[in-house]
């Protein structure tokens, strides 16, 4: 499950991304697999600036792979697997990310922001692996339910969310009439009047053992982000 795009300088007249250099972002569900993870990175190499994965691969203490080309940013979190990561390439020199833990910090989901001192307005990034808490302690809601719906944002805020969304709904997925844990996402993403990023109706998962494919992974942007992203 994957997906990519672009975050590109197309509107010259913006003075708020004047001389903002493109920004490749890859997004993967890596299935708990280092070879997968490995892959991903390779592939990103030379070619992609922030690499965003859900079910990514930890060991104790979330210790997970490493890359020389990238520098890994991960919630901080006790007593839990950490199942999202953001790699960001260490020769992007025109942009920083930062974490943003004071917006959320969960194993689930994480947030980063993106700026350069052309940029008026820090554009938020939301790293989401919609799935329940590994917690059986803590109620069995998915994590939209649990964390996104918490968070509130200023009106100007330029906000991107990638997310493998285990969602079903017909505004991604003409065939689907059936709508599956989209009650929460929906009403937050008209609330922050989003628009979604992907081309409908295209596939982004196949399972090979029913031979079935979905559209899981998702990405969405403020509409003050829209004019600068490619699918």
């Amino acid at each position: 499950m994957s997906s990519a795009f672009k975050i590109s300088q197309n509107n010259a007249n913006d003075k708020s991304f004047a001389n903002m250099l493109n920004i490749w972002i890859l997004q993967h569900n890596c299935a708990r697999s280092t070879q997968i993870m490995h892959a991903c990175m390779k592939f990103a190499k030379n070619k992609t600036d922030i690499v965003i994965l859900q079910e990514s691969w930890m060991k104790d203490e979330n210790i997970t792979i490493s890359h020389s080309s990238f520098i890994c940013i991960k919630s901080n979190v006790q007593n839990t697997c950490v199942r999202i990561l953001i790699f960001v390439a260490k020769n992007a020199k025109k942009f920083t990310c930062t974490s943003r833990s004071n917006i959320v910090n969960n194993e689930d989901m994480q947030a980063i922001s993106i700026a350069n001192n052309k940029i008026q307005r820090k554009i938020l990034l939301f790293n989401i692996y919609n799935e329940k808490s590994q917690n059986a302690d803590d109620e069995q809601l998915y994590m939209i339910e649990r964390e996104l719906a918490k968070v509130m944002l200023n009106s100007e805020q330029k906000v991107i969310i990638i997310k493998d969304f285990n969602a079903h709904y017909s505004w991604w997925n003409a065939k689907i009439s059936n709508f599956i844990r989209t009650k929460v996402l929906i009403k937050w993403i008209n609330l922050h009047k989003c628009n979604l990023i992907n081309t409908s109706d295209i596939d982004t998962y196949h399972s090979y053992s029913s031979q079935l494919s979905s559209i899981l992974d998702l990405a969405f942007a403020s509409k003050n982000m829209c004019n600068y992203i490619k699918n």
